[in-house]
């Protein structure tokens, strides 16, 4: 009767185990929480890159014209304030964590950077994405820069990835506002994107593209908020 119970014992765990894996728990995977970042009394931080290995977020701050591209890293989200002064919020109710928010300098064509710090290659799962509050109220309201989003209109961001050779070694697209085939979608809540076709990558550039765009590059604000980026933290060709 004992050895039944260590058997029924064992078969229960093993279900557990599996259970567990199919809700998809993966040991091999790490995530960045942007936890870390020392945040401002403000409730962000601007002019520094950012550091959680092996991944390093580039930021690149002009002091003298106060302009900058890169990564940002912030707790707000103020959904009703439609400006640049509110340009580190996430157009999302629900509090949030520390996250990241990536902008794309598009006149200078200048994305924003994030890369291993330590030169070997990993290969990333998925990322966490919803729209800044500035992007997001531009489309829905329109501005004096910017149009109000009707039939056709949309906005995306793109993820390349590039080997440790600089070529590229995938790219994935996520629209953030879709206004195509009848829809009126603008994203609101953080939504997970794949980002496992990049491949092995040494760095990735975030990108943005509008269907609202004129003579000094894409009218949008070119704003998206990102948290938990997963990736695989050994060597990926070894596994």
């Amino acid at each position: 009767m004992k050895n039944l119970k260590l058997i029924l014992l064992a078969v229960a765990m093993l279900v557990a185990t599996s259970c567990d894996n199919k809700n998809g728990d993966d040991p091999k995977t790490k995530t960045v929480t942007f936890s870390n970042a020392m945040l401002l009394e403000s409730g962000y931080l601007n002019e520094k890159s950012y550091t959680e290995e092996p991944w390093t977020f580039v930021n690149e701050f002009d002091a003298a014209y106060g302009s900058w591209n890169g990564f940002a890293f912030s707790v707000l989200n103020d959904t009703k304030i439609a400006t640049f002064d509110n340009q580190y919020s996430v157009y999302c109710t629900e509090q949030p964590s520390t996250f990241a928010v990536a902008y794309f300098e598009s006149y200078m064509n200048t994305p924003a950077v994030f890369r291993v710090s330590d030169g070997q290659v990993r290969k990333l799962r998925s990322i966490d994405v919803c729209n800044s509050t500035y992007a997001a109220l531009t489309m829905r309201d329109g501005s004096a820069w910017s149009k109000k989003f009707a039939a056709g209109d949309w906005y995306k961001v793109i993820f390349t990835g590039y080997d440790v050779m600089g070529k590229v070694s995938g790219t994935v697209e996520f629209y953030a506002a879709d206004f195509r085939d009848g829809k009126s979608y603008i994203c609101s809540k953080w939504t997970t994107v794949d980002l496992s076709s990049l491949g092995a990558v040494y760095k990735v550039e975030i990108s943005m593209d509008s269907s609202d765009t004129g003579e000094w590059g894409i009218n949008t604000p070119c704003y998206i908020c990102l948290d938990n980026l997963v990736y695989i933290p050994a060597n990926p060709l070894s596994n």
